[in-house]
């Protein structure tokens, strides 16, 4: 799963770059291949998002909890359709969106987040809906936002497509400035095992919206009832 100290780590490079920094941010796979990944996506504008990460913002409602909110890219659109909170576990995240000047995003880690009341959209953009990184892990995130969901709430995810197997766990390990982060994994789904993860805990998963890389889901606890 994604750990605080992985977390961190690409937070800190996260941090750097807001502040003017450029270096380049990689992952290493366990078959020893590396690959850049971009930092300056996180600091995307409204017109520069994806066309599912749009549609899902248009779905968001009411009371708003966006799970990993990194940088508040997303949180700044949300807090248009309702009223939003941010969690992030990683605190050199947090401070970034509190740098550019969002007051909705704190430290939390959802696992353990006991908020004061109950959401009527809950939020996973970025894939985060893997961030358990494994079925077990997942299980308990699914059972955990449906008990801080509200019963005509709804859970919002864009997810990558994973159409040949069940499930595919990535395992990945930080590099930057030549400095090497701790290892963390971060799981993909097929839709149809998603969906009877989903069933497992009382909610139905509703697809909303597809393309060649990735889906648009909807999680509530109720199908009958009409959302927002």
């Amino acid at each position: 799963m994604a750990t605080k100290q992985s977390m961190e780590f690409f937070g800190e490079a996260l941090l750097s770059y807001f502040l003017g920094g450029r270096e380049k941010f990689y992952f290493k796979m366990p078959s020893g291949e590396i690959y850049e990944h971009h930092l300056k996506r996180y600091f995307r504008k409204a017109t520069q998002i994806a066309k599912s990460e749009r549609k899902l913002i248009s779905l968001s409602y009411g009371d708003i909890l966006d799970v990993g909110c990194a940088t508040s890219n997303y949180t700044a659109l949300l807090s248009k359709r309702g009223k939003v909170l941010g969690i992030d576990i990683s605190k050199n995240v947090t401070d970034v969106a509190k740098m550019a000047g969002r007051k909705d995003c704190i430290v939390a880690d959802i696992f353990t987040f006991k908020p004061k009341k109950k959401y009527d959209t809950i939020t996973f953009l970025e894939n985060n809906l893997g961030l358990g990184g494994s079925v077990d892990k997942t299980k308990k995130l699914l059972k955990k936002v449906s008990s801080i969901l509200k019963d005509d709430g709804q859970i919002l995810a864009v997810s990558k497509q994973l159409n040949n197997q069940k499930y595919f766990v990535r395992k990945l390990t930080p590099i930057w400035k030549k400095k090497v982060g701790p290892e963390f994994a971060w799981i993909n789904f097929n839709i149809d095992f998603l969906s009877d993860l989903c069933k497992k805990e009382g909610l139905h998963l509703e697809l909303l919206q597809a393309n060649r890389y990735t889906y648009l889901i909807r999680i509530v606890k109720n199908k009958l009832l009409k959302r927002k």
